[in-house]
């Protein structure tokens, strides 16, 4: 059995003045939960579905049965006049088929047993629907359709205590609507369920390779860390015993350089790796942040670069670790450096929000592409030649551990926004309500 789209004709008032005006989704308490059996029985309880309707609907079976084919008829009809619901057939051979089926569904709703078996098997015709893909919000113009077709017939058959038996009918094909709309809702939860249990899944996987290269990497800093810094005080005795005019002094400066680099290297892997618990007090970010700018115009990278500072005297204090919030903004500050052009500008904001300090910095660079974005915090990754792609992930380690929270807002050509969050430091006044 497939269902048709409504029509205009087809949702009249006339369709669905009988029954009672109750909303047909406050059958389920709770929405979470699948339907079954006794949702059902709950359902029938709340519209009133008695002994007495089945009893009626039994009664109708011999007025009904006459009918029946006409009925069928009508609404394939008007299934095959739209196009959404035609599509879903692949030939008439199937329509046909479908017919009888149909005829088959028409003539149990006036079985006069409305039990768990036959909760069950509506359910499963339900499922067939979600399965083929066919819109749920058919269903309702699909059941106004069966309403008003069997209405007229038995309103022309003209029998004994007809308004009864319409009433029994329409209770009947609500909870018919209500299951349907129900398997839909269960079929959409197990989708949501296995997509959510993979994303977990491959997260956790991540996860568990991150960590086995960051204890990797960890293991290889601390083996590299102690010979590097041998190698390096070897080569500056051997720099400082040559002459000043010594030709071989410059090819050691650059030996002195790489290793530098190198060290730097290992430092950012150990700070990953093994990063250090905060220790938390409150500390003013606009000092913070006029330290590190002082310190960075002494760097390459700063040269020719105009740093704009918006409320910069304001005194924003919040709970962080001090020496951390500095490796913050020394990270932050050089990587917006790096990616601006001469004669550019960095813009370096901060607010108060509320119980939350707000810091943004602003660069107006290369940007970055959306799929370099929405990886930026991941280790490891970088497009930059020389890096490590530990820069952003250590800063959101920072950030986590302090409690706060950043983001990352860029667009090629136009430059990228970091916009951190951190709790703010509130002195509560002596009076003040503890709680």
């Amino acid at each position: 059995m497939t269902f048709p789209p409504t029509s205009t004709a087809s949702l009249s008032a006339k369709a669905f003045h009988r029954p009672s005006k109750r909303v047909l989704f406050q059958f389920c308490p709770v929405y979470d939960a699948p339907m079954d059996a006794s949702t059902f029985e709950l359902m029938k309880s709340y519209l009133g579905f008695t002994q007495a309707d089945a009893q009626n609907l039994v009664a109708l079976k011999g007025d009904i049965d006459p009918i029946l084919l006409g009925v069928t008829t009508r609404f394939y009809e008007i299934l095959k006049a739209h196009k959404e619901t035609r599509d879903v057939f692949a030939d008439d051979a199937q329509i046909e088929r479908q017919k009888r089926s149909f005829i088959k569904w028409l003539t149990e709703l006036f079985c006069g047993d409305y039990g768990a078996a036959y909760f069950e098997q509506r359910t499963a015709i339900g499922r067939t629907h979600s399965d083929i893909n066919l819109p749920q919000h058919f269903m309702i113009g699909a059941m106004d359709v069966v309403w008003q077709s069997l209405e007229e017939g038995i309103t022309r058959a003209d029998v004994t205590n007809g308004r009864a038996k319409l009433q029994s009918v329409h209770k009947l094909l609500m909870l018919e609507l209500a299951v349907m709309l129900g398997t839909y809702k269960d079929s959409y939860s197990l989708v949501i369920r296995d997509r959510e249990r993979l994303a977990v899944e491959e997260k956790l996987t991540r996860a568990e390779h991150l960590a086995q290269i960051g204890q990797l990497a960890a293991s290889l800093a601390h083996e590299i860390k102690n010979p590097l810094a041998g190698i390096s005080g070897a080569i500056q005795v051997i720099r400082d015993g040559l002459a000043s005019n010594d030709s071989r002094i410059p090819i050691l400066a650059e030996v002195l350089t790489q290793i530098n680099r190198l060290d730097s290297t290992v430092k950012d892997l150990l700070v990953y790796a093994r990063p250090k618990p905060p220790l938390m007090s409150p500390c003013c970010v606009n000092r913070i942040l006029s330290r590190v700018l002082h310190v960075l115009e002494e760097e390459p990278a700063f040269e020719n670069i105009r740093i704009e500072r918006i409320r910069c005297d304001e005194d924003m204090e919040v709970i962080a670790d001090p020496a951390q919030l500095e490796q913050l903004a020394f990270n932050l500050l050089l990587n917006a450096a790096q990616a601006s052009s001469a004669g550019s500008m960095i813009r370096v904001d901060t607010k108060r929000l509320g119980r939350w300090v707000k810091l943004t910095i602003q660069d107006f660079g290369c940007g970055m592409e959306s799929d370099t974005r929405d990886r930026a915090f991941e280790p490891f990754y970088t497009t930059k030649s020389k890096g490590t792609g530990l820069g952003l992930p250590i800063c959101k380690r920072i950030i986590d551990a302090n409690g706060g929270r950043i983001r990352l807002e860029s667009t090629v050509n136009k430059g990228s926004k970091v916009i951190i969050e951190l709790p703010a430091h509130i002195e509560e006044s002596k009076g003040a309500d503890p709680c």
